[in-house]
């Protein structure tokens, strides 16, 4: 039900309706994860996976709405080639990269909420990947203005794209794994770092100069992968398979762009 409640008509006029609709969907999804506490033992540590099920709980209506936006996205493409109808790259994607992005800040601005409110043991799991970004961080410093620190910033980066690229090929719509696993990660460190709830958006602030462009990144790998994906499931003739693998690339070269983008901001900025 919950995947349904979305009209399509209605969100590509207003792609801001995602962000009320992943912040929904997540609140619902933490809900039911404090109702499943489940802790697995390794050796003489515990660890509780709610913060897991949450994120699972969460994409399981995402993944079947981003195919639905997928296999329309793909459609128009079709539509294009068959009438040669040529387009810019925003004014064809435009739509999609924003719900893409709504969502993503939809289901940060949940994580964040709760990861204040709730034990800090409940996201035991994405607190555990924080401390070793943490860790990683203090052993290799970013500085500021540093040629080396921005290789590596970008490095990651294009390797969490890469990811996005695959799953979304191998699984039409598997980009929004990576989109709700960061954005949790996110979430939590927001809600971790923030004093006060109200304290929440002011935190936040200071992410998204060099986060947007990241995440805007990712989608782009999200949106390519999705839509070679789609169109091999269609069984297109070669040469629109061609053209859409060509698009495909191109808005993985744009990904590619802002993901440099984002790294030039953290370190240089």
């Amino acid at each position: 039900m919950l995947e349904s409640i979305l009209n399509f008509r209605e969100v590509d006029k207003s792609p801001y309706l995602t962000f009320v609709w992943a912040f929904l969907i997540t609140n619902i999804a933490i809900i039911l994860s404090t109702q499943l506490f489940y802790k697995i033992e390794i050796g003489s540590i515990s660890f509780n996976l709610s913060g897991i099920f949450a994120v699972m709980f969460t994409i399981i209506p995402s993944v079947y709405f981003f195919t639905m936006v997928i296999k329309r996205e793909e459609k128009m493409e079709e539509d294009a080639i068959c009438k040669h109808y040529k387009k810019g790259f925003w004014g064809r994607h435009e739509r999609d990269m924003m719900i893409f992005l709504f969502f993503f800040l939809g289901v940060t601005a949940a994580f964040s909420i709760w990861a204040f409110f709730l034990k800090p043991n409940f996201f035991q799991v994405q607190l555990t990947e924080i401390q070793k970004v943490r860790a990683s961080v203090s052993g290799n410093a970013i500085m500021k203005g540093s040629f080396g620190s921005f290789l590596g910033v970008t490095f990651n980066n294009l390797q969490v794209m890469l990811f996005a690229f695959i799953f979304s090929v191998l699984f039409g719509a598997g980009a929004v794994f990576i989109l709700v696993w960061n954005a949790s990660i996110l979430g939590v460190y927001i809600g971790e770092l923030s004093k006060s709830v109200f304290e929440i958006p002011l935190v936040t602030l200071q992410f998204l100069p060099h986060g947007i462009p990241e995440v805007v990144g990712y989608l782009c790998a999200g949106l390519a992968g999705g839509l070679f994906s789609a169109a091999i499931l269609r069984c297109h003739k070669s040469q629109v398979l061609v053209k859409i693998f060509i698009d495909s690339m191109i808005i993985l070269a744009v990904g590619v762009g802002f993901i440099l983008m984002a790294a030039l901001i953290e370190v240089y900025l």
